[in-house]
This record gives structure tokens, sequence and C-alpha cells, in this order.
């Protein structure tokens, strides 16, 4: 069973949540290019909501970020 509180989904959703902030992106803004309702991205970045790998990818597509970069910074922020 996944924990919604593990430390990588924790690190994970504070780093998407970073990189849209960097971007001056609402939740709204990103959940319109996803096109999902804005309670989608709210939902996930609170812990309320899992994410599949689909839904990373196009997170990242959105956000222009790389998967593998994603997944590495998700490892060592992890790891400290």
């Amino acid at each position: 069973m996944r924990n919604r509180n593990s430390i990588e989904e924790k690190n994970l959703r504070k780093i998407l949540k970073e990189k849209r902030l960097e971007l001056n992106m609402t939740q709204r803004d990103l959940g319109e290019l996803l096109n999902t309702p804005h309670t989608f991205v709210n939902k996930y970045e609170v812990g309320e909501r899992y994410l599949t790998f689909t839904e990373v990818i196009n997170i990242c597509k959105s956000l222009q970020i790389d998967v593998h970069s994603l997944l590495d910074d998700v490892m060592k922020s992890s790891s400290k």
C-alpha cells in the first residue's frame, strides 16, 4: 500500500509545487494546461491524492521539468 506521507511522496509534491510557483503559475493555470480542474492540482499538492506515473509525466511537461531530473531530485532529497 502506498503511503501519501512517505518522504518520497512529500518531496515529489514539494518539488512540483515549487516549480509551479517558480513559473508564477496558479493551480488554476496548471489545471488548464493539464485539462483538469484546479482542484486536481490542489489535492495532489496537499497530499489528498496520489499521482500516477502518467500524471507525473504530464505535469512535468506542463512545468517544463525533465522527468529524469525530477526523479533524481526526489531520490536525492529523500536520502537526506
